[in-house]
């Protein structure tokens, strides 16, 4: 039971064949995403395609995943184009590769 929480029931972790069937759903959902090109599933301007044509694949994608595997796939899913839409602009413009590695923190 978590300290905010009124439930009592204690949450399990996924198995492999449950994490299995979770990404498999998620990768269902996240190509029906890309073929009617909507970059933002968390955006309210998305919500009328999104229900037209990929209702079948959000409602499998939420069944078989934990609500915080979902929100976190969905804001990984925008992150994830935002920065290759970036990469192939800078490309564009003539940007290239650091031939080295930046270290972080």
């Amino acid at each position: 039971m978590g300290i905010f929480s009124s439930e009592t029931k204690e949450q399990i972790a996924p198995n492999r064949s449950k994490r299995e069937v979770c990404w498999n759903s998620r990768d269902k959902y996240l190509d029906c995403l890309e073929k009617n090109n909507i970059d933002n599933p968390l955006d309210d301007k998305y919500a009328k395609v999104l229900k037209d044509k990929c209702s079948k694949e959000s409602s499998n994608f939420d069944q078989n995943c934990a609500k915080s595997w979902v929100h976190y796939f969905k804001e990984k899913y925008v992150v994830d184009l935002k920065k290759e839409r970036f990469l192939k602009e800078m490309e564009a413009k003539g940007g290239k590769e650091l031939p080295f590695p930046i270290k972080r923190g």
